[in-house]
């Protein structure tokens, strides 16, 4: 019968014993490591007023250290080299297991490395892993000065490289030959210890095995060289397998916890970015929805990641992925497809109607200080999927709101802000912090311009009609231009800028957000209610 081990065991002991006296009550668990807590001169400040979390080797687990160096007790044991198990060990803050994540522990240890969280069975029974190295067999032992762990191994900080680290796996033999060839090696061979340049200290390779790459269809370092190497000088900042190396190094110490909680990371390929999505369980990197479309993407292997070097750390890819070069393309955004929404089945694009309160925090890529945003769908409008938001947005009720947009290829775009005219507010629109001219809501007035004006000559005043059948309410205002310098998925905020109407006033409908490449048609295609695009 499988068994489950309560990671979360708390031991109850009285506030004025700290790590130190804890130690010394009982000797039969920890005397050994209470010796080189007095060969490097820890016991004292271990005994004193402080903030620690701590993993303690158990006596079974320092004997087995010792006698693993070819020693027989502690005290033959270099000292040096004992004040760095113990920093390694010790982190100065309170963490407890019901933090750790599948990844790091969020603060680093004294001696300057992360620490990362795992779990593993073993006989029917759950344990918490430090390090891929240590399994937790007490945990969460509250004392005057700290929380203690206690470990059944030693743990060891990182000895190699990044450079060194790949150079000494043979399943790595293509990647690192990429890497030499392209001057990269270096760049992951400094520990960060010794790094004189700020942003090139900490290191993430995203590496690929030579098993991803033989299914990729690259036996051997000479085809991915033949394949990628466009100059013929892989060192060349222009070359594609420089590009492609340099795509899969990011220029920070980035764990899994890390990966999954940002949506793009930069790499040291200038303005390219690698994008994450967390589906289930599975961490994929570039598993984009690209022109209506969901790209696979490529699985880290997290049984095979997050491991620690002097100077970063390292994952494993399965799959093979590099830049890919795209031309900017239009992007109809419907801005209530949010993935929250999308779970409320009996709600979302519902109808004939309904009209449902979202308060701030609940949507995940959409977020404003105060009061609510509301999501409408009705059969009796014209707006596109036939739903929209009414947000109140001005400086008393809902001041403004951020939105995550979808990815943008990097290029210039028309930004076109779609909605049905009310006597709302005055809004700006903000792409990445920058301000667009134009402002839009607008009360009462201007509006899509009469007298008979044809679409193109509405166009040159910024103004178009973006549903089908076209109703003069329902209008797009070009809000200004845009260069999106990376690929990746952008911060687009609106900002209430007046109160007409009190709290009470009209409420804005936004229904969508059009990029549209600068040199594209800019009026083309409208949308019917239920989406369907129509492009005559």
């Amino acid at each position: 019968m499988m068994r489950c081990k309560d990671p979360d065991l708390v031991m109850t002991t009285t506030d004025d014993v700290n790590i130190t006296g804890y130690l010394e009550r009982f000797p039969e668990e920890y005397s050994e490591f209470k010796k080189i807590l007095d060969l490097t001169g820890n016991s004292s400040f271990l005994g004193a007023y402080g903030t620690y979390t701590i993993f303690v080797p158990n006596n079974a687990a320092v004997k087995k250290f010792v006698e693993e160096q070819g020693k027989t007790s502690v005290d033959q044991l270099d000292v040096n080299e004992l004040k760095t198990i113990v920093r390694f060990h010790l982190i100065q803050d309170t963490v407890s297991t019901q933090t750790f994540t599948d990844g790091k522990i969020s603060q680093p240890t004294m001696y300057g490395q992360y620490l990362t969280t795992g779990a593993t069975n073993v006989d029917g029974t759950s344990y918490i892993t430090i390090n891929k190295q240590a399994k937790v067999v007490k945990s969460n032992i509250k004392l005057g000065n700290g929380v203690l762990h206690v470990v059944d191994k030693v743990m060891e900080p990182a000895t190699q490289t990044l450079a060194q680290m790949l150079e000494a796996d043979p399943e790595y033999s293509i990647f690192t030959a990429a890497a030499k060839a392209t001057g990269f090696y270096d760049t992951l061979n400094i520990p960060a210890s010794e790094n004189t340049k700020p942003n090139r200290k900490w290191l993430t390779v995203l590496a690929e095995s030579d098993e991803t790459l033989k299914e990729a269809g690259f036996e051997s370092f000479e085809q991915l060289k033949n394949r990628y190497s466009t100059t013929g000088d892989p060192k060349n900042p222009s070359d594609s397998l420089y590009l492609y190396v340099a795509y899969h190094i990011l220029p920070r110490n980035s764990y899994v916890a890390d990966l999954i909680t940002a949506p793009s990371h930069e790499t040291l390929a200038p303005l390219e970015v690698i994008t994450t999505r967390l589906e289930g369980t599975d961490l994929k990197l570039n598993a984009d929805e690209f022109a209506g479309v969901r790209e696979p993407g490529a699985l880290v292997n997290r049984d095979q990641s997050d491991f620690s070097a002097t100077n970063g750390v390292m994952h494993d890819i399965e799959d093979h992925f590099r830049i890919k070069v795209r031309k900017p393309t239009a992007v109809f955004w419907e801005v209530t497809d949010q993935p929250e929404l999308r779970k409320m089945v009996s709600v979302f694009r519902q109808l004939p109607g309904t009209s449902t309160q979202i308060t701030p925090g609940s949507l995940s890529e959409v977020s404003w200080p105060k009061g609510n945003l509301v999501y409408v769908t009705s059969s009796g409008d014209r707006h596109a999927y036939y739903d929209y938001f009414s947000i109140n947005i001005r400086p008393a009720v809902v001041p403004e709101v951020t939105f995550k947009t979808p990815l943008l290829v990097k290029g210039k775009y028309k930004v076109w802000v779609c909605y049905r005219r009310v006597n709302a507010n005055d809004i700006q629109g903000f792409f990445n912090g920058e301000p667009l001219p134009r402002l839009f809501g607008l009360n009462p007035t201007p509006g899509y311009p009469g007298g008979g004006v044809t679409p193109e000559e509405a166009e040159a005043q910024g103004w178009k009609l973006y549903t089908e059948p076209t109703d003069s309410r329902y209008v797009g205002r070009m809000i200004g231009v845009i260069d999106v310098k990376t690929t990746d998925r952008h911060d687009f905020r609106m900002l209430g800028l007046t109160n007409r109407g009190g709290s009470t006033g009209n409420a804005f409908r936004l229904d969508m957000i059009h990029f549209i490449p600068i040199d594209q048609n800019q009026i083309l295609p409208r949308f019917q209610q239920d989406g369907t695009p129509v492009y005559e």
